[in-house]
């Protein structure tokens, strides 16, 4: 309940980790680097702090990274690509206390949007029992698209919730623009469809475009690379803090330099002040992160493995032949056994639980 009495004046985030990056260029521009680079600070802490999610692998060169590939390179590992993340996402909450990382990667939102448009049109096509539904706008009403839209967002704010930060990466690509007037120009924007550069886009603290730039010095052309963080007109790129400059050299000390003068600037450029914020927000962070991580440990746990195995017995007992038949199917891609019975671990009960209650369209 909402107390107007007790309302405190909001104090800026002056953890890197409390905000969301999304960062954009063209292709070997250096998103993936700059990620790289920057768990390797004293900021982040080194490597070990710093997981990059591969839903396209670029980080081949990056020696020492952490990185999982979703897909995964198993042979063995045949679902889809959507139910391995967010089983990744499940085990990166429930064991938030036992892992180093701070900082997580997606690499790039252009696949993951489109596994997880994948996911949806699988689970809507077998929910509604409907072969027609392949493509997203298959689904009814627009439906299809809020869906995946409400499913992306979920999961991104459970990792944020479990106190990650979010370091987002996409690809660039011209856009025109028409104005009321009638006259158009070009604009440099994130390559993903209209409602998912809205979802990244309205969820983003910074939105950082690193260009590479030329320019003619003495007869030679000399190449530099810049991150932007206000927009020019031309680029789309912002932040929440006033204090930014337009765009800066691309260095990662520079970046960490810039990130800190714009929170210090926002605490009236009080450095007490903000070390004391730090300390705090840390405190308040570990805590809620505790809360949150605890509350999701226990709803994964409140049900004995006997208990799982009622509940998908009685949903089954509800479906009829052509039902049960799809069932397996899915049972034996996602948990390699038909047999729920014989099963080991809460994830495999959690997701034929899905799967039955989706099948039911419940």
């Amino acid at each position: 309940m909402i107390n107007v009495l007790n309302i405190q004046p909001n104090q800026p985030k002056a953890l890197i980790y409390e905000y969301i990056f999304l960062v954009y260029g063209i292709g070997k521009a250096g998103k993936s680097s700059l990620f790289y680079k920057l768990a390797q600070t004293d900021y982040i802490g080194g490597l070990d702090k710093a997981l990059l999610i591969a839903f396209e692998k670029g980080y081949k060169a990056l020696h020492g990274i952490h990185a999982v590939p979703v897909p995964s390179d198993d042979p063995e590992e045949k679902r889809e690509a959507w139910v391995q993340f967010q089983d990744l996402v499940n085990q990166l909450v429930e064991s938030r206390k036992l892992v180093t990382y701070r900082m997580l990667a997606f690499d790039t939102l252009d696949y993951m949007y489109k596994y997880a448009t994948e996911y949806i049109i699988k689970r809507e096509r077998i929910a509604r029992k409907d072969a027609k539904i392949k493509q997203i706008n298959d689904i009814p009403w627009g439906q299809g698209h809020a869906m995946v839209e409400e499913e992306v967002d979920k999961q991104i704010k459970r990792l944020v919730n479990a106190g990650y930060g979010i370091f987002m990466i996409t690809h660039d690509k011209e856009k025109k623009i028409e104005t009321k007037s009638g006259q158009s120009y070009d604009k440099t924007t994130v390559t993903l469809p209209e409602r998912a550069k809205n979802l990244f886009v309205n969820m983003s603290d910074f939105i950082l475009y690193i260009s590479i730039d030329k320019e003619v010095i003495g007869g030679n052309v000399r190449e530099t690379r810049n991150i932007h963080f206000r927009s020019d007109g031309d680029i789309e790129a912002g932040s929440r803090f006033e204090n930014v400059p337009n765009k800066i050299e691309y260095d990662v000390d520079i970046f960490v330099e810039t990130f800190e003068n714009a929170v210090l600037s926002s605490y009236k450029n009080d450095t007490n002040a903000l070390k004391e914020a730090k300390v705090e927000q840390e405190k308040q962070l570990d805590q809620r992160v505790e809360e949150y991580v605890a509350g999701a440990v226990e709803e994964s746990e409140t049900k004995t493995h006997d208990q799982y195995i009622e509940e998908i017995s009685a949903l089954i007992s509800k479906m009829d032949e052509a039902q049960t038949a799809e069932l397996k199917v899915k049972f034996k891609e996602t948990n390699k056994s038909v047999n729920y019975k014989k099963y080991t671990e809460t994830e495999q009960f959690e997701r034929s639980l899905e799967i039955a209650k989706t099948i039911l369209n419940w």
